[in-house]
């Protein structure tokens, strides 16, 4: 007599159950992905942050040393006109050109002093097309300019203001006296996008009489 014999299936996956896993492993791989773009995306944020930083705490420092080194200095252009030591807007630089987007101009030691040349020198520095710009004249008296160099870009907007001897914030330089410096510049730099940075920085020695605000304690009487 004939036995006839049946092999039993092992165990393994229905076309369901296959389906099923890979939809998950498919949901976890999306979440996966998404999670490594995010974080590269926040390192790349992180980093650009930081270059700005980096760059804005530049432009503060080369500010900072040309404003502590400003000096009480008339300049002349080209012409053999007198121009006041620091000048605000359209008038600043050496030849009176600054043009709208011209910020301020000053006179400055402590430059190095080529063969021959001088110590002294003419900074200015301008808000052009969402630049931050700063010029140099080798000379102060109708020298020529040297090629503008960019210290921040992609900015929105670029205000200055001004300390007086008498303690006031002003939004422009104008002061009668040509001779005459600021007691501290004030800087609002905004970047496109960003917050806005304000930097404060003393203009010149400060060898000058303290100044003296009305109402204040300890004003002159």
């Amino acid at each position: 007599m004939t036995r006839c014999s049946f092999i039993k299936p092992t165990n393994g996956f229905t076309l369901v159950e296959l389906l099923v896993a890979l939809f998950i492993f498919s949901l976890i791989s999306v979440a996966g992905l998404a999670l490594l773009r995010s974080s590269a995306d926040g390192q790349v944020a992180i980093k650009n942050r930081l270059a700005q930083h980096s760059d804005m705490m530049r432009t503060a420092n080369l500010l900072e040393a040309d404003l502590a080194q400003a000096i009480s200095r008339q300049v002349r252009d080209n012409s053999g006109n007198n121009r006041a030591a620091f000048v605000h807007g359209a008038d600043a630089g050496p030849i009176g050109s600054g043009g709208a987007e011209a910020l301020f101009a000053f006179t400055r030691t402590g430059l190095p002093a080529a063969a021959g040349g001088s110590a002294i020198g003419r900074v200015a520095y301008s808000f052009v097309n969402g630049a931050f710009r700063r010029t140099a004249w080798s000379a102060p008296d109708g020298g020529t300019a040297l090629e503008p160099a960019v210290l921040l870009d992609d900015l929105q907007s670029v205000t200055v203001r001004y300390r007086d001897n008498g303690g006031q914030w002003r939004s422009d330089w104008s002061a009668s006296d040509t001779a005459a410096l600021p007691r501290a510049v004030e800087l609002t730099i905004t970047p496109k996008l960003r917050p806005a940075y304000r930097i404060v920085l003393l203009v010149g020695t400060q060898v000058r009489p303290a100044p003296q605000i009305p109402g204040a304690a300890g004003a002159a009487r």
